[in-house]
């Protein structure tokens, strides 16, 4: 149930087996990985970005692991853990945020295929140019 992500580092998206034989974990794995890769979606993503996502993902799974079966000793354990990771998902959130503008331009060009499919099925040409007209002063007034 691991996802592999689209290049040669599945390997690197391989749960360990201890995980594995816990369902619950794997399916919260597997979802955190699929948000982190959506949110990511467009962006150009090197070894170390995607190897990144990984260890956010995995990470987590060893937070809610050692909170589950009494892992961490003292709060200031669990603390340390909690301020290693979010560093780690601070890192993955500067890259989404120096990313904004391409992420906005992918999405635009996306919205625009969309559009461009649907006004295709509009038949009448008189009420396809209406409607061309409608939405283009709609995405003007939004700056788009």
């Amino acid at each position: 149930m691991d996802i592999a992500p689209p290049d040669d580092l599945a390997r690197a998206f391989v749960l360990p087996q201890w995980v594995r034989d816990d369902l619950e974990l794997v399916v919260l794995y597997d979802a955190i990985v699929q948000r982190l890769r959506r949110e990511a979606a467009g962006l150009p993503m090197n070894t170390v970005q995607q190897l990144l996502l990984e260890r956010i993902a995995f990470n987590y799974i060893v937070l809610k692991h050692k909170e589950a079966h009494n892992g961490f000793q003292r709060a200031n354990e669990q603390k340390d853990f909690n301020t290693w990771w979010l560093s780690m998902t601070q890192e993955f959130n500067k890259l989404l945020m120096a990313n904004q503008d391409k992420l906005r331009d992918a999405m635009m060009l996306e919205i625009q295929k969309v559009l461009a499919e649907g006004l295709g099925l509009i038949r009448n040409e008189e009420d396809r140019r209406n409607v061309r007209r409608h939405l283009a002063g709609q995405f003007a007034q939004l700056d788009m």
